[in-house]
């Protein structure tokens, strides 16, 4: 079997960076269908890949997504799979384990202003 060259890997990776970057300006601005698209199709490489940590802070990024188009249980969902896989696949010593946590405990913070929810009163 022959294995992809590094330089096919490395231009897979800025493939990848570019949609995750693509996806979450999207997000950024609203527009969620290009956002979800971006990230599922950056999520596919990476898994395709077999960059199991890649993976993780993707899945966290889709669940970045669905908590700002308030979706929290779609949200949860996509946290604790990337925790899952995190647990496993990322060195311990990573900071990004502790950024996910923070991610998922926002979504039990009644101060979180999602697009969704901006108008309610969150007194």
């Amino acid at each position: 079997m022959d294995f992809p060259s590094s330089d096919y890997l490395a231009g897979m990776e800025k493939v990848i960076t570019t949609l995750t970057l693509k996806g979450m300006a999207a997000g950024n601005d609203g527009d969620f269908k290009m956002a979800f698209s971006d990230m599922e199709a950056a999520l596919w490489l990476s898994q395709s890949l077999e960059k199991r940590c890649l993976e993780a802070v993707l899945l966290n990024n889709l669940g970045l997504l669905h908590t700002m188009n308030g979706a929290w249980d779609r949200a949860l969902f996509f946290y604790e799979c990337s925790m899952e896989i995190a647990a496993d696949a990322c060195p311990s010593d990573d900071t990004f384990l502790s950024t996910l946590k923070k991610n998922i405990s926002c979504l039990f913070d009644p101060k979180v202003v999602t697009p969704k929810n901006q108008n309610q009163n969150l007194n």
